[in-house]
């Protein structure tokens, strides 16, 4: 599943997938209980690495299941922090539908169950009994990808092959050699000079800025309408599709609002399973995190 990356490379997958990120990251949180010191000093914390847990807890998004490793140092005070908090490899890991985490790494022949307590932490998308990887979206994708890409590199030889126009040279009393040398030059030099006698015509291929133009234009727009429903759930994302209204705009922003609280349940309990490891080490009480997210429609203030 690791090799589903490249599809990031697209343009409209990659800025698709941007679009959720960084409404998760631009999501507030906070503590519960949040006036005690300790609930301070996580806040201090998981500021500091918050982008890093929501980034890598997002990706099982795209790959189905991601697993983050957690690093801690003890300061000088005695309290126990996060030295580095980040994505491992997930090829080295196997999640087994009993809840177990296998660390596999290639070409070692190790192979054991690792700690998801305070060392590793596992974040599932859809993830069955049957299916214990979880559901990747970039998998959903992939057909999608390889039509575009290769849409564009057709599109790509038909504008070497067609867009510029081909000389043809009729003879009469000139050597076809010469003729040939002569249109050669002619496509660099845009000046042709011929005998009285002989004739040249451009050939080039009929409806290349218009029939063909408009069918992978209408090609290329299904596609990343597609894609962007798969990603986003919608397709009205930097324009109207030709039409606009108040109602419209209130529909996008709906479902913008269900994907970011979709991403917020996925990230929570990774989120949660951290500021837990957290507590243990330093000997706190139960703290709960929870993420706000105001809705822009009519105020409201949903916490999750």
């Amino acid at each position: 599943r690791h090799r589903l990356a490249i599809l990031l490379d697209d343009d409209e997958i990659s800025q698709a997938v941007e679009t959720r990120v960084d409404a998760l990251l631009a999501t507030p949180f906070r503590f519960e209980p949040s006036d005690t010191p300790e609930a301070i000093l996580l806040m201090q914390e998981i500021k500091e690495w918050f982008a890093e847990i929501a980034t890598g807890s997002i990706n099982a998004l795209l790959f189905g299941y991601l697993v983050l490793e957690a690093v801690y140092d003890q300061a000088d005070d005695g309290q126990i922090g996060l030295n580095w908090i980040g994505e491992k490899p997930m090829e080295w890991f196997e999640p087994k539908n009993d809840g177990r985490l296998i660390y596999r790494p290639d070409g070692t022949g190790v192979e054991r169950e690792v700690d998801q307590v305070f060392k590793f932490f596992l974040t599932r998308r859809k993830a069955t009994y049957q299916q214990p990887y979880g559901k990747a979206l970039l998998a959903t994708l992939y057909w999608l990808f390889f039509f575009k890409q290769n849409g564009f590199k057709f599109w790509a030889k038909f504008l070497e092959r067609f867009g510029t126009p081909i000389l043809l040279g009729k003879c009469k009393n000139t050597e076809t050699e010469d003729m040939s040398r002569a249109l050669l030059n002619a496509h660099a030099q845009s000046v042709l000079a011929i005998d009285i006698e002989d004739d040249v015509q451009i050939l080039s291929a009929s409806g290349t800025s218009g029939t063909a133009g408009a069918a992978f234009e209408s090609f290329n727009n299904q596609l990343v309408r597609q894609i962007q429903k798969v990603v986003l759930g919608q397709t009205l994302t930097s324009g109207t599709d030709g039409v606009g209204s108040r109602a419209l705009g209130q529909v996008h922003d709906n479902v913008r609002m269900d994907k970011l609280k979709s991403d917020i349940r996925l990230v929570t309990p990774t989120l949660q399973a951290v500021v837990d490891a957290l507590c243990t080490l330093n000997g706190w009480g139960e703290h709960k995190v929870m993420l706000l997210l105001n809705h822009l429609g009519d105020g409201k203030r949903f916490m999750r």
